[in-house]
């Protein structure tokens, strides 16, 4: 799959020591930071995350456009019925993160620890899993345009009431995986 790249203008990225995080952020590059603070009604908009720890911090009503992700911590953050659009993470670590009922658009995971992540009712849109564990992961009535699973692991899985008609399992690991027959 050929997943559109977040739309960055490299010459208007600013290097940032902190964020002030009670406005919308856009056009920065932040690195080695921990979050400590909640975030609640921004969103985040042609920004690069480098080593940032999102994990212990509330999020609520927040959304990532055309941002990219370099080994972050966004674990157990809650991005229900948000929207993610045109993002890149790689190596980020990503566990018990919920997705629930979240607009999943023109995304790549590459390399990221993702177990216990929650996708149910989410609606995915050109979505690439690459070398990703899921383990006991679900993924319960997704709704998916071009879906992939390159040499992931997906054990214990449950994928249920989603269509798994065009999503390609066979270079990931599947032992205990659940799902319906009737979405084969």
């Amino acid at each position: 799959m050929k997943n559109t790249k977040p739309k960055i203008n490299m010459k208007y990225i600013e290097e940032k020591d902190t964020i002030d995080i009670d406005e919308n952020i856009e056009y920065i590059r932040i690195s080695n930071y921990e979050i400590k603070e909640n975030i609640k009604g921004i969103e985040f908009n042609s920004c690069i995350f480098e080593k940032v720890d999102f994990s212990n911090v509330k999020v609520e009503k927040v959304d990532f456009i055309d941002c990219i992700f370099n080994k972050c911590d966004l674990s157990n953050i809650d991005l229900s019925e948000r929207l993610i659009l045109r993002c890149e993470f790689n190596d980020c670590k990503l566990i018990g993160t919920k997705f629930v009922s979240t607009s999943l658009q023109n995304l790549l995971f590459h390399n990221c620890l993702m177990n216990y992540s929650n996708f149910n009712n989410s609606r995915i849109k050109e979505v690439e899993f690459n070398n990703t564990k899921l383990k006991d992961s679900t993924f319960i009535e997704v709704n998916h345009n071009k879906l992939e699973f390159n040499s992931c692991d997906l054990e214990n899985s449950e994928l249920f009431k989603t269509k798994l008609k065009d999503v390609d399992l066979s270079t990931s690991t599947i032992e205990g995986i659940l799902v319906n027959t009737n979405d084969l």
